[in-house]
Order: structure tokens, then sequence, then C-alpha cells
């Protein structure tokens, strides 16, 4: 995603160092969470022993149980990423053994943070929308997009693709809550960086959406997102 990284560092403004939170959905990643199959409708135990959700997050696991081994698909899809792109770097995107995931790195306003923000919202709405395609979640199915007009004429049309849609609104509700629940002074550094992580966030599941591919058939081998048949000219 070497396009992600330059347009959230686009976003990146210069803010002081700040104090760093003692943790993040983020760790989601690094714990596994039970399966669907596992939860319990209404079952709160499960999301209040869940590290690093806010208030918000949390409330939201409430309601959406189902959704929360995916969002730690996605964590750990935008981890791998981030230690991809860095991997020649200083700073390679290494991870700390505790909630805050990548440890005072973050208290920075930099452009490894701003990417580290942008590829794990980015990694959310992937996860999430691969899940809805799969039938996974009970609230979303595959997306029924149209049939792309530069599709060539001898590619037969499945429409039933990732739902990227679905996975850019659900990945906006849950990655933000946490700093839209925030109340600094206006104009402060803390709001600063406050903005600047939504931003980021943003930054991240637009690309997605942009360079999601054309939705695959179900049970087809990916080929470009459409599967190759008779030719209507026969």
């Amino acid at each position: 995603m070497p396009g992600l990284l330059l347009l959230a560092a686009a976003l990146l403004s210069s803010w002081a160092q700040l104090p760093a939170e003692a943790s993040s959905w983020w760790s989601l990643a690094m714990n596994p969470v039970q399966r669907p199959e596992m939860f319990i409708i209404g079952a709160q135990p499960v999301c209040s022993q869940l590290p690093g959700l806010s208030p918000g997050q949390r409330k939201l696991c409430q309601l959406y149980q189902e959704h929360m081994a995916y969002i730690g698909e996605g964590a750990k899809m935008g981890i791998k990423e981030c230690q991809h792109q860095f991997r020649q770097r200083r700073w390679n995107c290494s991870t700390v053994d505790d909630a805050s995931v990548f440890g005072r790195v973050m208290q920075i306003g930099s452009r490894e943070t701003a990417f580290t923000y942008a590829v794990s919202a980015a990694g959310v709405v992937n996860a999430i929308s691969r899940a809805c395609r799969e039938g996974e979640l009970s609230t979303c199915g595959c997306s029924r997009t149209a049939r792309p007009k530069d599709l060539p004429r001898d590619w037969l049309w499945g429409g039933c693709g990732d739902n990227v849609e679905y996975g850019y609104r659900f990945a906006k509700e849950f990655v933000d809550a946490r700093e839209r629940e925030k109340n600094f002074a206006k104009g402060s550094e803390e709001q600063g960086r406050v903005l600047m992580n939504l931003q980021n966030n943003e930054a991240g599941r637009r690309v997605s959406w942009t360079s999601s591919p054309i939705p695959t058939p179900p049970h087809t081998p990916q080929t470009n997102g459409a599967v190759p048949g008779l030719s209507s000219e026969l």
C-alpha cells in the first residue's frame, strides 16, 4: 500500500508530543478473539474482558459481538502491512508486549504514527467487508455492485463481492469512536491530535474503498474479480 503511506503522510500535521494512551483497540490483534459462534447474545462480560476498548467501542462490541473477531483480524492485517512497509527503516513497526501495542512511539505526531492509524483502519474495512461476503455476519451480506461497464463482454459477472460499503461504515463507527468521545478544548494541541487521528483513519478507509477489487463470485478462483465464460458473440 505505498499510496496509503503517501496519503497518510500528506494528512499529517506537526503536533507536540502528547501523552500516550495506555491501551488501544489494536490489542485485539495480539489477543485471539473468540469466533462469533462462541458468543452469547447480550453477554456483556465478553466485551468487558476485551483489552483496549474505549467506552464507545465497548458499547458497539455489545451490539455487534460477532464482528469483534474480524476487527482483530483487521488490526492484525494493518500491523503486518505496517511492518512490511517499514521493514527497512529504523522503526519497523515493532510491537511491544502490552495493550498499547506500539508503545511510546505513538505519542509523537510523525509519518509513522499517521501511517499506523491509516493502515489499521484500512485493515478493519477489508476484514469486515470480506466477512460480509463470506456470510459470517448476520447484519450484512455480499456486495450487490452492478456489473462494471468496462468489464470485457466475454467475462461472466457473479455480482457477489466484498461488501466494502458496509465495511467502511462499520469501521468508521468503531475505529473513530475512541477519538470522538474525547472532549478537549477547541484549538488545543490535544484536540489537534484527535483531528489528525481522525483524518488518518479516514485516509485509510478511503484508500481501502477506492482500491477494492471488482467483487469476486463465490466458490470461484479470483481472476480480476470475474470469471471467464462464453463470449456473448458465440
